[in-house]
């Protein structure tokens, strides 16, 4: 039985192929030449490059760039999306082999010393290959491209900018180092000139346009927040209390004091933040006639550096803070002292009886410890003054009126006591 022949069309497909062998060999089967090309080969390609330019090299997207889904809404006309937009219409979009190729060559700029023609080439690969492992190593060479040109801000900001994108990038520990020294070096400069602070700076590139010590203390918050767990985490926050502690600002060295206390309590700067936050504490506190809740924040610092630190305090540090707990039980009797001769004077004796045994009580090393019993025995039988000019009126028309008036002043007798004194003893009997 004869054998099918084969269809049609499989013959006329070995009918072309055969020709084209017999014609100039199956090895002639090459790549076409462009036909507006005046050469061959690769003289030809390299003509073609060099007349589009680095948008040449292939526009295939590997699996490392993931395309935004599209926009809707509001988020259409974001800037950002409208940029993205604008740059994929005139060509200039997501292209691994540009970034590829601007990174390297950039590096080689980096390498030979050339910061400033590098800056463009990394600022290249960033933009032609976002959310990559080619983006982060451009930023991070960008950064320091920048540091190594002495233009300290936009090094800055850049590094800052690096880790806001990829949180656990690998330059991390030396970002913090970066960072560390640039914050160190604006507070020195402050420190010896004083620069203004909303004098604009244009002649210095090193410097801050405004503000250079705040820039300084932000640089110095950006080492922590960034690297919180890092190894220049909490000598960012003592060099920033150091900063406000020199600059006389109480309140703020007092409150970076205290965040190393609570966050690192195994930092080498422990013992130190203790001394300096009860040194900062006393100072921010103002007198008798202003709040006092720092004073009792300092006396119980003051004990807690005695009791935590028995073997690391030397003889003139363990003097000094004896002397700043007496200074603040000194002060907290003034403030009782105050208060009490008040009471007195408006004759109301109960409340003036219950200040004067408290500084008796809680302060008896004091000088105004005596004073106070001599006055606490001088009104010990004394009445307070009734505060109803017309007694037996107000008990014809009003006579709850009484009642609500001696709860009220039991009520603020008691409310003193508890801002004063919450360990539940009575006041001293004389």
């Amino acid at each position: 039985m004869p054998s099918a022949r084969p269809p049609i069309c499989h013959q006329l497909m070995l009918a072309v192929v055969a020709c084209g062998c017999a014609s100039g060999g199956c090895a002639s089967l090459q790549k076409p030449q462009w036909p507006w090309a005046k050469t061959s080969g690769a003289d030809a390609e390299q003509e073609i490059d060099r007349q589009l330019g680095e948008d040449a090299d292939s526009e295939i997207i590997s699996s490392e760039y993931t395309p935004t889904s599209t926009d809707v809404g509001w988020d259409y006309f974001k800037g950002d999306n409208v940029k993205k937009r604008w740059k994929k219409i005139v060509g200039r979009g997501p292209n691994e082999p540009v970034a590829r190729k601007a990174l390297a060559e950039a590096d080689r700029l980096y390498r030979d010393g050339n910061y400033k023609e590098a800056i463009a080439k990394y600022k290249v690969a960033v933009d032609r290959w976002p959310d990559s492992v080619i983006e982060e190593d451009a930023m991070w060479q960008l950064a320091e491209s920048y540091f190594f040109t002495d233009q300290y801000p936009r090094a800055e900001d850049q590094y800052d900018e690096l880790v806001k994108k990829y949180a656990n990038t690998k330059y991390l520990d030396r970002i913090a180092q970066r960072q560390f020294v640039i914050a160190q070096y604006w507070i020195a400069l402050d420190q010896k000139s004083h620069l203004p602070v909303i004098v604009p700076n244009l002649a210095d590139r090193s410097r801050p346009l405004f503000d250079t010590r705040g820039r300084a203390l932000k640089t110095y918050d950006h080492v922590r927040l960034n690297d919180p767990r890092g190894a220049l985490a909490d000598d960012s926050i003592m060099a920033q209390a150091n900063a406000h502690f020199l600059d006389r600002q109480w309140l703020d060295a007092d409150y970076f004091y205290g965040l190393l206390r609570s966050e690192y309590p195994d930092s080498d700067f422990l013992l130190q933040a203790h001394l300096l936050g009860l040194q900062s504490k006393i100072r921010a506190y103002q007198g008798p006639g202003y709040e006092g809740g720092v004073l009792e924040e300092a006396e119980v610092l003051a004990d807690q550096v005695i009791v935590q630190f028995p073997d690391q305090l030397g003889r003139e540090e363990e003097d000094r803070v004896q002397t700043m707990r007496a200074e603040i039980a000194a002060q907290q009797a003034q403030r009782h002292w105050q208060r009490a001769e008040f009471y007195a004077k408006g004759k109301h004796y109960n409340s003036a009886r219950i200040y004067y045994a408290l500084i008796a009580r809680d302060y008896p090393t004091t000088q105004l410890a005596q004073q106070a019993r001599d006055k606490y025995l001088t009104i010990k039988d004394k009445a307070d003054v009734s505060d109803d000019p017309f007694p037996l009126l107000t008990r014809v028309l009003n006579p709850d009126s009484l009642k609500e008036a001696e709860l009220d002043a039991m009520a603020e007798s008691e409310t003193q006591i508890a801002r004063q004194d919450d360990s539940g003893a009575d006041p001293p009997r004389f």
